[in-house]
């Protein structure tokens, strides 16, 4: 960017929906990749469904109690499934079926020692990786034969894995640490294993792959961000700026980060230059985008729920 060029404007995010529905913090929250419904869960294990696609966003349904508390989620590419992850020493991952107003019982993803922190699936949603306090990548491949144990396990993490994402092609899965690294691994039947070790001074909040799966981006407890390139045979940071980030989300060549949700910033990926800043009114304790950076979710630690669109209005 231009040193001369000066910052965008800050714009006022526009509240779309608040939810009052949890009677503890809210733990984690999860769009459905078509923006029509999103999932919440507390920290007492209750786990909600709001309907965001009609005119008048409500309440959809609940999902069965487990328990136990829930510690992350995330939505199958195809938005039928929810994937409730456990903060429980028994590491279970739970799917649900959301398609209709009571949901539903999937299957069981079985073997972490540990919560499961973090939850990815491939674009083809045929694939789960997770990973958490054991620091174990693992990747489950639900099918009509599955019992709940994973078809690989990726070791190498020292310290527990705080996020996973899937490339677009599915060959290959991201890890970020609380151990400094973020490392990459082919997920081949024949011999899944570790591809790349991406250092950093602190640990790793947030991956994501660009569209094009060459290259990934981290977002880093020392304040940074960066965008690496996987093509060379030993990775590289090719852009790197300031920027606390715990969430992320790519479109094309646009970064979208936030923290707990008080502010939503869009960077271009080439370069590192803010493209738009968003204050978001209130305070969060958790926070999830839409998968184009269009919307934020914020769960409070009053129980409640908002959603925000940062992004200007598509005109009609």
């Amino acid at each position: 960017m231009n040193l001369l060029t000066p910052p965008p404007a800050t714009s006022v995010a526009k509240a779309v929906a608040e939810f009052a529905g949890h009677s503890s913090p809210v733990a984690a929250v999860a769009f459905t990749p078509d923006r029509a419904l999103l999932v919440s869960a507390d920290r007492d294990g209750t786990a909600r469904v709001w309907d965001l696609g009609g005119a008048k966003p409500g309440p959809r349904g609940d999902v069965p109690r487990t328990g136990e508390p829930v510690r992350s989620l995330n939505c199958s590419p195809n938005s039928r499934l929810v994937a409730v992850a456990a903060d429980a020493p028994g590491g279970l991952v739970r799917l649900f079926d959301i398609t209709d107003k009571t949901p539903a019982p999937n299957t069981t993803l079985r073997g972490a020692r540990g919560a499961v922190t973090a939850v990815a699936f491939s674009a083809d949603g045929k694939l789960i990786a997770g990973g958490g306090d054991d620091g174990t990548l693992r990747l489950w491949e639900p099918g009509p034969t599955f019992r709940g144990d994973a078809r690989a396990m990726l070791a190498g993490h020292t310290k527990p894995i705080t996020a996973a994402a899937v490339a677009p092609d599915g060959q290959t899965v991201a890890s970020g640490s609380a151990d400094g690294t973020a490392r990459t691994w082919t997920t081949s039947r024949i011999r899944p294993g570790p591809r790349a070790t991406l250092p950093h001074p602190a640990a790793v909040h947030a991956v994501a792959y660009l569209p094009d799966g060459k290259s990934l981006v981290t977002a880093c407890a020392d304040g940074r961000v960066r965008v690496w390139d996987l093509g060379a045979a030993k990775p590289t940071v090719r852009v790197e700026f300031a920027a606390v980030v715990r969430v992320l989300a790519v479109s094309a060549d646009v970064l979208t980060g936030t923290s707990e949700g008080a502010a939503v910033t869009n960077w271009d990926a080439r370069t590192g230059a803010v493209l738009a800043v968003w204050e978001v009114p209130g305070g969060g304790t958790v926070a999830a985008l839409t998968g184009d950076g269009r919307y934020l979710a914020r769960g409070t630690a009053a129980g409640g729920v908002g959603v925000f669109r940062v992004a200007e209005k598509r005109a009609r």
